[in-house]
């Protein structure tokens, strides 16, 4: 009987949301874009004790109708794998960036100058954080995990 409710309880965690994490990078030298890096994966282990709050929401297009796998009534089914989903994510990287503008951030400025000129480069830097999505029938619901008080 403890087996089955080891079980039972391993498999809901590990049926939960699966939380990815996002973190970029940005070059500017002399006030032009230098270097742009963003970057997902999936989450080793879940978060404990974190809230979730709404960042964005991103549309499907057509083609996202066309090819997110769908369940029994023909909505995108949220449960598809893990996989998948990264590969949708991947697709909409642009959005996700604007979903966290607002996130925690590291700034890092030099300015170096000689006589009549200087150079400018600066660092920015999203630090990582964790989300989840929630696939619904026009979008996909994007939500940062933030450790509870």
């Amino acid at each position: 009987m403890e087996r089955i409710v080891c079980l039972l309880i391993f498999l809901s965690v590990k049926l939960c949301c699966e939380e990815f994490i996002f973190w970029a990078e940005l070059t500017n030298k002399n006030l032009i874009l230098f270097h742009q890096k963003q970057n997902l994966s999936l989450a080793m282990t879940n978060s404990e004790n974190a809230d979730s709050e709404f960042a964005c929401e991103i549309k499907f297009s057509q083609k996202d109708y066309d090819e997110l796998p769908k369940n029994e009534l023909g909505l995108i089914d949220d449960d598809m794998p893990k996989a998948r989903k990264l590969s949708f994510l991947n697709e909409h990287k642009d959005e996700l960036s604007e979903c966290f503008i607002g996130a925690k951030i590291s700034v890092k400025d030099i300015i170096n100058t000689n006589l009549m000129q200087a150079k400018n480069e600066t660092y920015v830097k999203i630090l990582p954080l964790r989300f989840i999505v929630d696939f619904g029938q026009n979008s996909a619901l994007i939500y940062y995990l933030k450790k509870s008080k």
